[in-house]
């Protein structure tokens, strides 16, 4: 198997709704209802729209409170800027839509918990494959097989693993001179743990940018290690502005909704890049990369789910992150986190660099690290957080190839 593998759930979606049309069961006369008030619902309207059928009645859903909650956004959102109200699309609960049986009724699932919507629909009168129909089977037999007899790490086998990729980094990033520091969650696992969060399962680092591309040039690809993603090869079939170094003895599966991605257990890798010194200017900046990704994900949406479209933004991306030099900007962050506008710090956070255990090993810590945890997690970061509340962003299902 390679070692990074996606698959677009919008691409298989537009594929199940291509087939359902060239079955003669979705014609432009049909009147169509989507069921689910969530992204694969929201998709497949798109997908119909792309392939020139206008003929979505509405959405159904069973839960009460987001029915009346998209209600109300849609309709506030049409007497705003519709020119009628009446132009909005529909949003029904199951009972007021489907409820006497309607049997000219086209149902289109996309759903994670078919079965479940399946025995609802049945419940009140509708057959499968003659009054609803799904598009995709969210189960992907092919790709599960790929986990057959692999043995499930445990999150201490995780995070040794990770900490030897972080190890190797380390030893790149020092024979060549390249400025690295730990980021995020792993650099307040090493200020307040002296190593992981206990409850953690991921390892983030970050270089400036000339660094990391430096870092990529120079990587040294072993029997157990390798590099993928952002910048590391010509063709850049994902988005996220940031590469991976992973350990290819081991498989996790990463599902995001709209990509499901399979590949080695990593450590995450970001370009650390300058950024305006006016806090106006700033945000400005950050709002532009937020509409260029927007960009990328229409473009992705408008292409009924093509992987490789994200290859033809790749260029568009590191222009914009080379826009600032990371060595003459008063400011300093990256782009593209979860912590978007607070992912920043003055440059001269970085003026120096410290070794810091974590666990067993020594890693770089910036000299300025309070005031980078201060911004991305408050002043009260050394607090350990109640039981209740540890819990890890990422979640990551590993297995053992050997």
């Amino acid at each position: 198997m390679e070692s990074y593998y996606l698959k677009s759930i919008i691409g298989e979606i537009a594929n199940g709704i291509e087939r359902l049309i060239e079955k003669k069961v979705i014609g432009h006369g049909s009147k169509v209802i989507l069921y689910g008030l969530e992204r694969y619902s929201f998709a497949m309207r798109t997908i119909l729209v792309n392939l020139g059928y206008q003929i979505v009645e509405g959405y159904v859903s069973d839960d009460e409170e987001l029915t009346a909650k998209y209600r109300f956004d849609i309709k506030n959102f049409a007497c705003r800027f519709l020119n009628r109200v009446d132009d909005a699309i529909n949003v029904w609960s199951v009972e007021e839509r489907l409820v006497p049986f309607d049997r000219n009724a086209l149902i289109l699932v996309a759903s994670e918990k078919y079965a479940e919507v399946k025995d609802r629909l049945e419940a009140i009168g509708y057959e499968e494959n003659v009054h609803f129909y799904t598009v995709y089977d969210f189960r992907e037999r092919e790709l599960e097989a790929l986990f057959e007899g692999k043995i499930r790490m445990t999150l201490p086998e995780i995070q040794r693993t990770e900490k030897q990729i972080l190890a190797y980094v380390d030893e790149i990033c020092r024979k060549y001179s390249l400025r690295y520091w730990v980021c995020g969650g792993t650099l307040l696992g090493t200020i307040r743990h002296k190593g992981f969060i206990p409850w953690d399962d991921d390892i983030d680092i970050f270089l400036p940018w000339r660094d990391y591309q430096q870092l990529i040039a120079v990587f040294e690809e072993t029997e157990y290690f390798s590099m993928l993603g952002f910048g590391t090869a010509e063709t850049n079939d994902f988005p996220d502005p940031f590469a991976k170094v992973v350990d290819k003895r081991t498989l996790i599966d990463e599902n995001i909704g709209t990509v499901r991605k399979i590949n080695p257990l990593f450590v995450d890798v970001f370009p650390l890049v300058g950024m305006p010194e006016d806090e106006g200017e700033r945000k400005l900046f950050f709002a532009g990369y937020k509409e260029l990704n927007r960009r990328i994900w229409q473009a992705f949406y408008d292409s009924n789910g093509r992987i490789d479209i994200f290859s033809e933004w790749y260029g568009k991306q590191k222009e914009y992150l080379s826009t600032y030099d990371f060595d003459t900007a008063g400011y300093v962050g990256v782009l593209g986190t979860a912590y978007w506008e607070r992912d920043y710090t003055s440059r001269q956070v970085y003026e120096t660099t410290l070794r810091m255990p974590f666990e067993d090993i020594e890693v770089n810590v910036p000299s300025g690290y309070k005031e980078y945890l201060d911004h991305l997690y408050g002043a009260d970061w050394m607090v350990i957080p109640e039981e209740g509340r540890r819990k890890t962003h990422h979640t990551v299902t590993a297995y053992r190839m050997e």
